[in-house]
């Protein structure tokens, strides 16, 4: 299993979420949240919910994204388009 920086960096935009589930599904759902904002350079906030759900799901702004546990590359995928735009301090 690949590990990744999970420290938030102040100098990144943030990027809201919910997270619906319980058990280790969720759990592991949220590292990869984790991971996959931190290689689309944003810190995720995980708002988590613990409630009973078969597979965990995933809200952004009130929309489901994801309704089950899916790899890192996948839950990139599905943020990219929710990403804020521009880096503070970066001049981009």
């Amino acid at each position: 299993m690949s590990s990744c920086n999970l420290e938030p960096d102040p100098r990144l935009p943030v990027l809201d979420v919910q997270l619906v589930g319980r058990g280790e599904a969720a759990m592991r759902m949220e590292k990869r949240l984790s991971c996959a904002g931190r290689a689309l350079g944003v810190n995720v906030r995980i708002d988590w919910k613990m409630e009973g759900h078969d597979e965990p799901q995933v809200y952004i702004q009130g929309k489901r994204v994801i309704d089950r546990l899916l790899d890192t590359t996948a839950i990139e995928q599905v943020l990219k388009p929710w990403v804020p735009r521009g880096r503070p301090d970066t001049g981009q």
